[in-house]
């Protein structure tokens, strides 16, 4: 069932509209997830009817919270189907076909102008459908066609990837999100991508955000603030060290909000250390981060970081490594600290500078806010760069 967006335009007509698609595993819940619910608002406020279909119960809730038409959508969490599991390829597109199906069943009852998938399933099922009903396709990787790409090129390897690269012949527009992603498709392709793959930045929508109100032991505290996925690549063990190393005896804290599979490892690697505060997945996340000194992003890699985006909006002095598309956002030393990743050593050094200067992370900070008011205001990048690639004919 659709939900009512109670966005209201002044145009008369009636609004175009258009299906954002994304669908990812029960604990991811970052910047793409977020994004389709964020794109539905800004879109609705220029004269769009958005609808996300999703079948992530979190995507659901913010998408409810903001007032955003949803519907309920299908998605398989079987996503690996590399290896030996190759040989179950006619399941797989045995699944792509009953998918198909759904999806041209909803463009027909909900009749949309544009169909934007974002993950890898609806790559193939929703824009074989749309395509079949004369829809116009835009897609957007959120770092994902690296890898979907991979060994494409190699007779007899990744029958899906190859099944996606076709597929992709049939959008009008692929955005990326960031230069290096770009790249790296190119890269899994052996070639620079089509013109149709185009860099378009994600961001934020500037508002007020009041800081969470420390509890008495954490009023005088210096504290560090990381939201992330609960896994290994996202750096959580060496943000854990890199604080044990620089707090040792001081007055700081580390809170990690988030939520993922790897939780009870990192737990254990904190070693009950009552500083290190493991929040789950707070509704008030960003209240968080503004009550913080410091926002820490020790990913591994990052296609493009919306965590880093809203950091930089509350203007927090930030850390983040120097992976992907975090350079294209940080300029070392000056709307930020990078700092190389897997290196617990180089984090806690950058971590113990900012703890000790205060004009440093205020200069930082301000920096940070500035650069995010000129490049990643999201009803901007909404207005002059995904409308205008919806209406292009």
């Amino acid at each position: 069932m659709v939900g009512t967006n109670t966005t209201t335009t002044d145009h008369a007509h009636t609004p175009r509209k258009a299906l954002l698609i994304r669908n990812a595993a029960a604990y991811d819940f970052g910047g793409a997830e977020r994004f389709v619910v964020y794109l539905a608002e800004q879109l609705g406020q220029n004269g769009w009817e958005a609808i996300v279909v999703s079948a992530h119960a979190k995507i659901k809730t913010l998408a409810s919270e903001r007032h955003v038409a949803y519907v309920k959508g299908w998605w398989w969490s079987r996503q690996d189907w590399h290896g030996w599991r190759t040989a179950l390829t006619p399941l797989y597109l045995l699944w792509q076909t009953v998918l198909c199906v759904w999806y041209i069943q909803l463009i027909l009852r909900l009749k949309p102008d544009v169909v934007h998938p974002q993950s890898k399933d609806d790559f193939i099922a929703a824009t074989l459908a749309a395509r079949l009903l004369k829809k116009r396709i835009i897609w957007t990787d959120h770092a994902d066609l690296k890898y979907i790409y991979r060994n494409v090129r190699v007779p007899f390897k990744n029958p899906i990837g190859k099944l996606v690269r076709w597929y992709s012949r049939y959008a009008s527009a692929i955005t990326a999100v960031s230069k290096s992603e770009r790249q790296l498709i190119g890269t899994a392709l052996g070639a620079s991508p089509p013109k149709t793959y185009q860099v378009i930045y994600n961001g934020i929508v500037d508002h007020a955000v009041a800081p969470y109100k420390r509890a008495p032991g954490d009023v005088g505290a210096f504290i560090f603030c990381a939201t992330s996925r609960l896994v290994t690549a996202k750096g959580i063990g060496e943000l854990i060290k890199a604080f044990k190393r620089t707090a040792k005896d001081k007055n700081m804290r580390l809170w990690l909000l988030g939520e993922g599979p790897e939780e009870a490892a990192f737990k254990r690697l904190a070693e009950g250390d009552p500083h290190i505060v493991f929040w789950g997945f707070p509704a008030n996340s960003l209240s968080m981060v503004k009550s913080a000194d410091v926002f820490v992003h020790p990913s591994y890699h990052e296609g493009f970081s919306l965590s880093i985006i809203e950091a930089s909006m509350l203007q927090k002095p930030i850390i983040a490594c120097n992976v992907g598309g975090n350079p294209e956002i940080i300029t070392d030393n000056e709307t930020g600290l990078l700092v190389p990743p897997k290196d617990a050593i180089f984090l806690s050094i950058a971590m113990q500078k900012l703890a000790e200067d205060t004009a440093l992370r205020t200069r930082l900070a301000s920096a940070a806010r500035t650069n995010y008011e000129h490049n990643y205001r999201f009803d901007v990048i909404v207005k002059n760069n995904f409308i205008p690639v919806y209406e292009k004919r």
